[in-house]
């Protein structure tokens, strides 16, 4: 059944409110909204003991009220900004999951700049300038444990992202998206702030404040396990050093709750930072008029969507018009395609460890260790750890240079691939990590230049969990003949 206009809910993101987000609710009454009603929802974001779940559980029951006091019915369609896409996340997938598409609240979800998989930013907001500089005014709390769940590579985000995007936990198999279910779309800027102090916590790829790679919804995961070796290496791909003290583990790709045909809509927007997104009445710092009027256009189709085959085809429009944005021959680094990967390294007990390293190497690289040092110098852009769990990771970085510098740095006749390399500090005398003390590492085909024989993707966050043995000394356990 084709798909009518609902009533609009809108949510705001960390620190804001409601208000923010009047053009945005005057815009949408212009352009033939004035007929459903408009909500512009309210949380607390900056009280250091309200957590995202508690914002989820809030929304639930604010919802609840206003449908049994008859001010409004379901479904509704849901616009989203920065952190209220994790609240609307977490919201849906905790009330919803598996509910029957006839029951389910929400039919459009269209996320601005949503913080989907973290912002660089959340750790500077739990530091003594962040409380000076947001918590002034509201007793110098920030929001501590929102900002927990906004820290790139969070266990907030681990744990949602199993919830409603990976069927990891086959008892848990219901999903909140799909084509009787629910639309997402995400718009996201490329811009970096212009001017102010906020210049200061630019980074390239990036509106500011989120990751054009943290704002995709398309995520994708796997399990790297070095204890077995019964299971192909990524995609198949079997190019390896022969060094034998070199572990070789089993790759196993995450499935999708909602399919795997299932992309959802992703549009980057080249002139919009993460401010000025949330307004389209306004032009962007160098927007033309055109690129306004785009912007705009990419709002109301997603909000009027009327069927799952336009839904398709609005995913393959915005995809073209993003790499267009992102053009290879672009000047500067601001619009370049980025991708991150956030890397969980537990023992084969499934204990974190928290003292790892993660190398990216060419193949044959002891005989091109330049090419080592441009990858880890010049396209890796940031590599945090996260500072609620050691073992928890996100490493970005330059997809464009990838291409440019590490790729066409190869000689002829090389395998063009990017292989991903593990080490872990022995946790003691007694118990080492992979087979060899010294050195101990694994290691696997993580990417190729060839389109097939790539895991990750452009513009995205991909979950790595990679699984480490634990191999005891002799003397931990030893057999001995009875006199």
């Amino acid at each position: 059944m084709p798909r009518t206009k609902n009533p609009v809910v809108i949510l705001h993101g960390w620190s804001d409110t409601s208000d923010s987000f009047l053009p945005l609710s005057g815009f949408l009454k212009a352009n033939g909204f004035q007929a459903v009603n408009l909500f512009l929802g309210d949380y607390i974001s900056m009280a250091d003991d309200v957590s995202i779940a508690d914002a989820a559980k809030a929304l639930e029951s604010a919802l609840r009220a206003k449908i049994a006091g008859g001010e409004l019915k379901t479904p509704v369609d849901l616009i989203v900004h920065s952190t209220g896409g994790l609240v609307s996340r977490a919201w849906l997938s905790s009330y919803y999951t598996g509910t029957a598409p006839d029951a389910m609240p929400v039919e459009r979800l269209v996320m601005i700049a949503p913080a989907n998989f973290g912002s660089h930013l959340a750790t500077v907001g739990q530091t003594i300038l962040g409380r000076i500089a947001k918590g002034w005014g509201h007793g110098f709390h920030t929001g501590k444990l929102m900002l927990d769940g906004l820290e790139l590579g969070s266990p907030f985000q681990w744990e949602l992202a199993c919830r409603d995007l990976f069927a990891i936990d086959t008892d848990k198999p219901g999903t909140i998206y799909g084509e009787a279910l629910i639309w997402p779309f995400v718009l996201v800027g490329s811009m970096p702030y212009q001017s102010g102090l906020r210049k200061m916590v630019n980074e390239s790829g990036c509106d500011g404040t989120v990751r054009v790679a943290a704002a995709n919804l398309n995520a994708y995961g796997a399990t790297l396990d070095f204890t077995r070796q019964d299971a192909p290496t990524v995609l198949g791909m079997s190019a390896h050093n022969n060094d034998s003290a070199v572990a070789h583990g089993s790759f196993i790709p995450w499935r999708h709750k909602y399919g795997e045909d299932l992309e959802f809509p992703l549009a980057v927007l080249p002139h919009r930072d993460h401010a000025s997104i949330t307004d389209p009445t306004i032009r962007g710092d160098n927007e033309s008029a055109q690129e306004q009027a785009d912007f705009q256009n990419f709002l109301l189709a997603a909000l009027a969507c009327p069927s799952f085959a336009d839904y398709q085809a609005l995913q393959r429009e915005w995809r073209k018009y993003s790499d267009q944005v992102q053009d290879p021959e672009a000047a500067d680094d601001d619009h370049h395609m980025h991708m991150q990967i956030n890397a969980f390294v537990v023992d084969e007990y499934q204990n974190p460890v928290g003292d790892y390293m993660i190398e990216f190497i060419a193949p044959n690289y002891e005989q091109n260790t330049d090419l080592t040092g441009v990858f880890h110098d010049q396209v890796i852009r940031d590599v945090h750890k996260c500072e609620q769990n050691a073992a928890l990771r996100t490493i970005y970085f330059d997809r464009q240079r990838m291409f440019e510098l590490f790729y066409g740095g190869m000689d002829a006749g090389q395998p063009k691939e990017l292989r991903l390399s593990i080490s872990a500090a022995a946790p003691g005398d007694k118990i080492r990590y992979f087979l060899d003390a010294f050195g101990a590492k694994g290691e696997f085909v993580v990417h190729s230049d060839q389109e097939a024989d790539r895991w990750l993707r452009r513009n995205a966050t991909h979950f790595l969990k990679i699984v480490i043995p634990r191999i005891p000394a002799a003397d931990v356990f030893t057999l001995r003949n009875a006199p």
